[in-house]
């Protein structure tokens, strides 16, 4: 980061140097997860080995011990730590750690030789395989009132995009999707979603910055809820798995490698 620590801190060539100015903004114990999962994810602290001893571990991470209690509980409760008595701290292997938590599928795709690209690919993988069901599920179920619910979101999409409010932009985006979901009429559809909620928030986000891609998005949205409104099921299906498949090109640059089955 580009903010300095504080005199008295961390040195800048220290591992968790870069992220003490941005405490303020942040709890300390989540902030030390977050801390503690880069250094697992860089190497710092690979499968199987040993954490440093608590007050070396708490002193580098300029917090005190307590604060690094409540971060290695937490971790723990997520299977990236295991705690053995009379020994210490040790980093379990990324197969098990918990398997749909946001913040622990980017360190393990980095910690298992990934990238960002390899991870936007997967996600967009796994939104395919689901979100196309959704929106066949919401055209054979949708009410009334859920088509006018996701036609009001998707005119909320456009004032975000015409007033250039990206923030705005991406929540109606999100709010569509969860519209569909509902309109499904399964909530067990929703709890798949869930713990890569931030994930996909964070791809909205990206593709939002453009405004030619926030017009494809609401391009594809308005197919999207035309198909659903009309109670068509296969056209409902295609122009979700063509819109998921337009945000992996905007992220990614480049088309799937193959059609995944849906």
């Amino acid at each position: 980061m580009s903010s300095s620590p504080p005199a008295g801190a961390l040195g800048t060539g220290h591992p968790y140097a870069h992220t003490v100015g941005q405490r303020a903004r942040a709890g300390l114990p989540d902030q030390v997860v977050s801390e503690l999962l880069g250094a697992v994810a860089r190497g710092d602290h690979p499968p199987g080995s040993r954490l440093p001893p608590e007050a070396e571990l708490a002193a580098s991470a300029n917090v005190s011990r307590l604060t690094l209690r409540e971060a290695v509980k937490v971790l723990r409760d997520k299977g990236v730590l295991r705690v053995e008595q009379g020994r210490g701290t040790f980093v379990n292997p990324p197969h098990r750690w918990s398997a749909l938590d946001a913040e622990l599928l980017a360190s393990r795709t980095a910690l298992e030789g990934g990238s960002a690209g390899l991870l936007g690919r997967q996600l967009v993988e796994a939104r395919r395989v689901v979100e196309v069901g959704i929106a066949g599920l919401a055209a054979g179920r949708r009410t009334t009132q859920d088509v006018e619910r996701l036609r009001a979101v998707v005119d909320l999409m456009r004032s975000g995009h015409e007033a250039g409010d990206v923030p705005a932009f991406s929540s109606a985006d999100g709010t569509f999707h969860e519209g569909l979901t509902n309109a499904a009429a399964n909530p067990f559809l929703a709890a798949l979603f869930e713990p890569i909620r931030t994930l996909v928030h964070q791809v909205r986000v990206t593709t939002a910055q453009e405004p030619l891609l926030r017009e494809k998005a609401i391009a594809a949205h308005s197919r999207i809820l035309d198909a659903v409104a009309a109670g068509l099921v296969e056209p409902a299906r295609e122009a979700m798995a063509a819109h998921i498949d337009e945000t992996h090109r905007a992220v990614l640059n480049g088309p799937l490698d193959e059609p995944v089955a849906v």
